[in-house]
C-alpha cells in the first residue's frame, strides 16, 4: 500500500477557490515545494488551507457521517447505520473505520481531498516557511506575519479538536515533513497535550486576528469562540480524570482551574465585539440572504462557490444532499430546487421533533422543518387517488367551501398542498379515517382507528409501515440545507444536481452565548446563564404579525394555547411570544412544572445536572442538524446516556416509548429500542488501513500486539 498519509500533496493543495477575492484561483504547472518558498507561494500554500474547512459538507463519507448521527435527536435513515450494528460501527474494518480513513486522510484519496493530516503538514511547512523563511512581506511586515500565523495555527488546529473529538489521544505532529522516508512512527498524545497545544495556538490566533477579515476568512472572533469553546471543553472534562466509566475518564484533558473564567471571559468579548444575532433565526438559512448579505451572527463558514468547476472533486457543499426525506413518492410533487434533492440520509429522531417544547411560540420549530409542499406536476401527478371508503369520509365531513370528489379521481392538485406533517403524541392520536381521507397525504406520528382502538406509529398513505428507520420516505425534514442554486444556477434543470453552492456555517454567535451560558451555570451562576439563554429564546419567539404555518392551527393539538384571531388566516401571531417561552431556573430545578415538561433522563434528578441537559437540550433546538451536536454531547460526556434515552434506533434500552399495533418489519414501534449502542461508541475505531501502516522509530512495521495497543478500547 502506498505510504503518503501524512506526507503534503502537492497536487492535492489545490489552490482554494471561492467567490472571495482572498482566495483566489491560480493554475500552477509543475507545482514544486519551492513554489511556497517565496511571498506568493506562501501566501498561496496559506490560502489553500482554507479548502479543509469543507470537510464537514464536501461528501457524507467523510466528515458528515461522523458529525451529523448517531444523537439523541439526529440518526441516520438508514436501519444498519441507525442500529449502529457491528459491521458498522462495531470493528476496525466497519464502516465508520472507513470513514475515519477519510477524515484523517486516505492514501488514495478517493472521499477524501484534504484530509486531517495531510492538511496539519500543509500547516506545518506554511509555518516553517513564515517563520525560517520570512519571505518578503512576511519578514517586513510583523502584524501582517502574526495575522497569517494566526490563520495557520488556527486551521491546524481546527483539523487537531475534529480528529480528537472522534479518536480522542492522537498524534500531535507539529514539524513538517517534506519527503517520505518510509518511517511512519506516529505516536499519540494524551488529550491533555493535545489541548494544551490547541489552547496556546489559538491564543495566539485571538490576540494577532483582525476583528473584521473578508468573508470566509477567519478573524479575531470566530478564534474567540474556538479558544472559549476549547476552555468550555477542557472544564467539562476535569472531573472525569478518576471516572470508573473508561469512556468518561478518557475525555479528560486537564484540570486547570482558570478554565471556565476564561470561557466567560473569551465569549464575553467576541459577543461584546462580533455584532449580534440575526433578528429572524430564519434568515440564517434562507440562501436568499445568507448567500447575498450574511450575517455577522455567522462567525466563519466553509466557502462554496456558484461555479461549482472552483469547489473541487465534489462539485461543492454535498450538506444539501442528506437532510430531505422522499417528498415525492405519490404526492404529485416532483424534485424541485425549491425543496431539495430527496437523498434522506439522516433525519430526526423522535425526541428531536419533541424536543421543541413550545411548537406554537418556539419559531425555531416553524423554521428549522419544511412543513408542506405543494404538488408542481401539472397533468403528469403521480398523486394517489380517492378510494370509495376514503372519498365517502371526504364527502360527508369536507369544509363547506370544498368540492366534492369521486373515487378513482387524482387525491392532490396541482398547485394546492400535497404534504403536510403531524409530530403529535400517542395520547394525541389522530382517527385514522379522518388523517387518510386528505385531499393530501397527512404524515401523522401517532393515528388511532375509532373501530377497533388500535393505534397505528407512522402510516404511509397506503397504509404502509414507515417504522423508525424511515430510510427515504416523506419524513418531516430539516431544510437549513436546501440550495436553490444546485449545478451553478437556479435553473429548474439542475434539479437532480448534487452540487451545493451555499456556505457552510462552522460557527455562529448564538453558539457563543450557549458556550458563556454552560459556563456560568457550571460555576453555579445559574441567573447569568439563564439570561444567555433567554437572548437566545426573544429571537426565537414569533413576534407580533409573523405568520405560523397553517397547518399548526389546523392540526396541532398546542394550538389551544393561541388567541382565537391566531387560529384564522393568516394566522399572524398577535404579538411577541417571548414571554411564553422566556427560560427561568425553573427549567431545571427539580420538581417544577417546567423541568417535568422538559423531560429528564431519569437519573438526571440534581439542579447541577439538569442544568447541563437543558443546555443540551437547547443546543438541540438551536442547532439541529448543523453538524456539531454529536462533538458537543461526546465532550459533555452525555453522548452515551442521551442516545440511550432518546435515540431509540440506536439504543438498547426497553420500555421507554409508547407501543402501537404495527410493530412488523424489525423497526416498528414496539416500545423497545432498537440498537446496539455501547459507551466505547463514542469514541470510533483506528482504523485497520491506518494501523498496518504504522512502524516504529525505525521503520519496522508494527506487530499485531502493538496495533492492537495502538486502537481504542473496545474494537
Amino acid at each position: 500500500m502506498k505510504k503518503y498519509i501524512w506526507i503534503i500533496l502537492i497536487g492535492a493543495i489545490g489552490i482554494f477557490s471561492s467567490c472571495q477575492d482572498f482566495l483566489e484561483e491560480r493554475q500552477v504547472s509543475n507545482l514544486t515545494q519551492d513554489y511556497f518558498n517565496d511571498e506568493n507561494g506562501l501566501e498561496s500554500l496559506i490560502n489553500g488551507l482554507y479548502v479543509y474547512a469543507r470537510v464537514k459538507h464536501e461528501w457524507e463519507a467523510n466528515g458528515a457521517r461522523l458529525t451529523q448521527a448517531e444523537t439523541d435527536a439526529y440518526m441516520t435513515s438508514s436501519a444498519p447505520w441507525a442500529r449502529m450494528e457491528v459491521g458498522i460501527y462495531g470493528n476496525d474494518l466497519s464502516n465508520i473505520a472507513n470513514n475515519v480513513f477519510n477524515y484523517l486522510g486516505n492514501s488514495n484519496a478517493s472521499f477524501a481531498p484534504m484530509g486531517a493530516y495531510p492538511h496539519i503538514n500543509n500547516c506545518n511547512i506554511a509555518l516553517d516557511v513564515l517563520e525560517n523563511g520570512r519571505p518578503g512581506i512576511f519578514g517586513t511586515n510583523q502584524s501582517f506575519a502574526n495575522q497569517r500565523k494566526g490563520e495557520i495555527l488556527f486551521l491546524r488546529s481546527w483539523a487537531f479538536y475534529l480528529v480528537s473529538n472522534q479518536l480522542g489521544d492522537i498524534p500531535l505532529l507539529l514539524e513538517p515533513r517534506r519527503e517520505d522516508d518510509g518511517i511512519y512512527y506516529f505516536p499519540k498524545a494524551s488529550l491533555e497535550e493535545v489541548y494544551s497545544q490547541m489552547i496556546d495556538d489559538v491564543t495566539f490566533a485571538y490576540e494577532n486576528l483582525p476583528a473584521s477579515a473578508p468573508r470566509g476568512r477567519l478573524n479575531k472572533w470566530a478564534a474567540g469562540h474556538f479558544l472559549a469553546k476549547l476552555y468550555l471543553n477542557r472544564a467539562q472534562a476535569a472531573e472525569f480524570a478518576n471516572s470508573g466509566e473508561e469512556s468518561l475518564r478518557r475525555l479528560y484533558k486537564g484540570n486547570v482551574p482558570t478554565d471556565l473564567d476564561n470561557a466567560i471571559q473569551i465569549a464575553s468579548e467576541v459577543i461584546s465585539g462580533a455584532g449580534g444575532l440575526a433578528p429572524d433565526y430564519e434568515t440564517l438559512f434562507d440562501p436568499a440572504i445568507s448567500e447575498t448579505s450574511p450575517h455577522p451572527e455567522v462567525l466563519w463558514s466553509a466557502q462554496f462557490d456558484a461555479n461549482i468547476g472552483l469547489n473541487g472533486r465534489f462539485g461543492g457543499n454535498r450538506s444539501v444532499n442528506y437532510h430531505v426525506g422522499n417528498y415525492t413518492e405519490q404526492s404529485g410533487v416532483n424534485r424541485a430546487m425549491i425543496y431539495g434533492r430527496p437523498f434522506g440520509t439522516f433525519k430526526p429522531t423522535d425526541y428531536g421533533y419533541d424536543n421543541f417544547k413550545d411548537k406554537m411560540h418556539d419559531s425555531r420549530f416553524a423554521k428549522t422543518f419544511r412543513h408542506e409542499y405543494i404538488s408542481n406536476m401539472g397533468s403528469n401527478s403521480t398523486s394517489f387517488r380517492w378510494t370509495e371508503e376514503t372519498a365517502a369520509w371526504w364527502n360527508a365531513n369536507k369544509p363547506s367551501d370544498q368540492p366534492e370528489v369521486r373515487a378513482g379521481e387524482r387525491r392532490i392538485q396541482n398547485g394546492q398542498r400535497a404534504i403536510i406533517y403531524l409530530e403529535n403524541d400517542r395520547d394525541n392520536a389522530l382517527d385514522s379515517m379522518e388523517v387518510m381521507s386528505q385531499p393530501y397525504q397527512f404524515m401523522v406520528r401517532w393515528v388511532r382507528s375509532s373501530k377497533t382502538g388500535n393505534y397505528y406509529y407512522r402510516l404511509f398513505i397506503n397504509g404502509a409501515n414507515m417504522g423508525l428507520a424511515t430510510q427515504t420516505a416523506p419524513y418531516l425534514s430539516v431544510k437549513k440545507y436546501v440550495d436553490p442554486s444546485r449545478g451553478g444556477s437556479t435553473d429548474e434543470g439542475n434539479f437532480n444536481s448534487e452540487a451545493g453552492t451555499r456556505d457552510a456555517i462552522l460557527m455562529r454567535l448564538a453558539e457563543t452565548y450557549l458556550i458563556r451560558a454552560e459556563a456560568y451555570g457550571r460555576k453555579g451562576d445559574y441567573g447569568l446563564a439563564v439570561d444567555d439563554i433567554n437572548v437566545l429564546r426573544q429571537r426565537a419567539a414569533f413576534k407580533g404579525g409573523e405568520n405560523r404555518p397553517s397547518l399548526f392551527a389546523e392540526w396541532y393539538p398546542e394550538a389551544q394555547e393561541l388567541d382565537g384571531s391566531e387560529l384564522e388566516p393568516p394566522f399572524a401571531a398577535a404579538g411577541n411570544s417571548y414571554d411564553a417561552i422566556m427560560v427561568s431556573e425553573n427549567h431545571f430545578t427539580p420538581g417544577t412544572p417546567e423541568a417535568i415538561r422538559e423531560g429528564y433522563i431519569t437519573n438526571v434528578n440534581t439542579k447541577k445536572d439538569m442544568f447541563i441537559h437543558f443546555i443540551y437540550n437547547e443546543r438541540n433546538r438551536e442547532f439541529l442538524a448543523e453538524g456539531i451536536m454529536w462533538e458537543d454531547l461526546h465532550n459533555a460526556g452525555i453522548l452515551y446516556d442521551r442516545v440511550m434515552h432518546f435515540n431509540q434506533m440506536a439504543s438498547n434500552r426497553t420500555g421507554l416509548w409508547p407501543a402501537a399495533t404495527n410493530t412488523a418489519g424489525g423497526n416498528g414501534q414496539n416500545g423497545n429500542g432498537k440498537g446496539q449502542m455501547q459507551p466505547f461508541h463514542t469514541f470510533r475505531p483506528w482504523p485497520f488501513n491506518y494501523l498496518v501502516q504504522l512502524t516504529d522509530q525505525n521503520g519496522v512495521p508494527l506487530n499485531e500486539a502493538a496495533r492492537s495497543e495502538y486502537q481504542n478500547p473496545g474494537y
